[in-house]
């Protein structure tokens, strides 16, 4: 036997040390090598590094001689590379060594070395790299793991299973009054109970999010609403319809349910349209009316909500907590269509909210900017939404955390929405006009972006909960939602899962 198949056995005997002593025929098989074919301008040194093998063990395990020539296209074998500690980015036009080793957190001679690229210059659009997925760091103690669970009938204990999978200890669920009871008097609770049993019965803490008044407790609003505001929700004429729907809830689930987020995005029209006539609006010959004067939409009609609520859970469940709406990310003040964030939480701060509520909620879902990017840089490829510091993941944070020191207040600050859009995969729909930002993160970058945030979250100081928006919104048909979503329309799992799965949380439920 000559000395080049010695060799080339004992190569393989060291790469697959299983191979050896084996006791049963599962441990007995050899791991498989892997076949890599080579490409324009690769060199054998740059296979090995990007392997992690010696340039002599490659040649060994090839049969290739010191003075062998490549050629394109032929096929090497190569021991493979642990996936799971790396991230696959495809290079787009334009992009550079410098920008690629910020957006990632890593050095560029690092970067370059990880992927035999031996000149900056020599990077070209379509070419895959691997970057480091970011250094582990644990988890701070009691901080809350999320996952955002929409009801589906059937399937409470299959949802379960797989927030279980994701290692989570929260699990938020969102709670629509108008759809649990659309006629006053007849609530129909079946599916809420089945998952929320579901889940905790799998050791999870629960967050309802309880918003969405129904069109019975809202009349004088709709009776002459204009078609465009219809299909827009809000709040009831009567807060005690609400108060009252929210304590048979907390009733309810008293013991089962940890938190209560009161409304959803209350400074968006879109939740909180209660119409303002200075006069009765006329119904025109197409049977439409006038659209209103203003837009009851600001700090004092929700915080008198928030008060209201607070009093309720804790007169029916004293030891859940209520947790302030979190607040889309939005930069327009008009007091009707919209207020801006930064400008809601100042007021809703100032007016004393803090002292009705256990925890202060946000929301950060609207940006393909990459978390670790400094405010307001332009990412790669990406055209639009990061000259602001709601589309920045640690410009966000630090802006609450600042208005929080601001007025004194301290109470935990919850992100009760994160999450990058993707319109890689299987959705309901196209985009629609401005949400043309989720065109930009592809889903391995989605999958990336979701372990750095929760990293970089364990050394936000107010941060204490993090719920990843969401797991199976393709799933109800909600068409916004599926970009999101951790299970795409076609029930496929998108990267995003196992990339969240794979984020250091707590060994058991806290």
């Amino acid at each position: 036997m000559s000395h080049a198949i010695i060799r080339r056995v004992l190569l393989l005997l060291w790469l697959f040390p299983a191979v050896v002593g084996a006791q049963d025929a599962e441990s007995a098989a050899p791991m498989e090598l892997i076949s890599y074919t080579v490409q324009p301008g690769d060199t054998l040194y740059g296979i090995a590094k990007q392997y992690a093998i010696s340039l002599d063990d490659l040649r060994s395990l090839n049969g290739l001689r010191e003075d062998a020539v490549l050629e394109v296209g032929a096929a090497l074998l190569v021991p493979p590379v642990d996936d799971s500690r790396y991230f696959h980015y495809a290079v787009k036009a334009g992009d550079s060594l410098y920008a690629l080793a910020r957006l990632f957190g890593i050095a560029q001679a690092d970067l370059m070395r990880l992927n035999a690229i031996a000149a900056a210059e020599s990077l070209r659009a379509g070419q895959i790299i691997r970057v480091p997925y970011p250094s582990t760091i644990p988890p701070k103690p009691g901080f809350g793991f999320g996952i955002h669970v929409f009801v589906e009938s059937g399937d409470a204990d299959a949802l379960a299973e797989q927030a279980k999978q994701l290692g989570v200890n929260w699990a938020k669920i969102d709670v629509a009054w108008s759809r649990i009871e659309a006629e006053q008097g007849s609530a129909d609770y079946a599916d809420l109970d089945a998952l929320v049993r579901a889940l905790d019965a799998a050791d999870l803490k629960l967050l309802l999010n309880v918003y969405d008044a129904p069109d019975w407790s809202r009349a004088n609003y709709r009776e002459n609403m204009n078609s465009k505001l219809l299909a827009y929700g809000g709040p009831p004429a009567d807060l005690n319809d609400f108060s009252a729907f929210l304590a048979r809830t907390v009733a309810r689930y008293a013991g089962l349910v940890d938190a209560y987020e009161i409304w959803k995005a209350p400074n968006l029209l879109k939740y909180w349209n209660v119409p303002v006539y200075d006069q009765p609006p006329k119904e025109s010959e197409a049977g439409d009316f006038g659209l209103p004067a203003s837009i009851a939409l600001g700090t004092v009609h929700y915080a008198a909500l928030l008060e209201l609520a607070y009093a309720t859970v804790k007169a029916h469940d004293a030891d859940a907590q209520v947790i302030s709406a979190g607040l889309a990310p939005v930069g327009f003040t008009d007091n009707y269509n919209s207020i801006a964030t930064d400008i809601y939480l100042d007021d809703l701060l100032a007016a004393g909210a803090a002292d009705y509520v256990d925890g202060i909620g946000a929301i950060f879902s609207a940006s393909a900017v990459p978390p670790t990017l400094p405010c307001c840089e332009q990412p790669p490829g990406v055209e639009s939404h990061y000259e602001s510091f709601l589309q920045n993941f640690g410009g966000l944070m630090a802006h609450y955390a600042a208005a929080l020191d601001k007025h004194q207040v301290e109470l935990p600050l919850l992100l009760t929405q994160v999450g990058w859009g993707t319109t890689d995969g299987a959705n309901l729909a196209v985009p629609a006009t401005g949400f043309e930002w989720v065109n930009y993160t592809s889903q391995a970058e989605q999958a990336l972006y979701v372990r750095q945030a929760y990293q970089l979250a364990q050394e936000m100081d107010a941060l204490s909960a993090m719920f990843l928006y969401n797991l199976n919104g393709c799933a109800v048909g909600d068409a916004e939602a599926c970009f999101f979503s951790l299970v795409d329309a076609k029930g496929e799992r998108r990267p995003v899962f196992k990339a969240y799965e794979a984020v250091p949380k707590p060994a058991s439920p806290q």
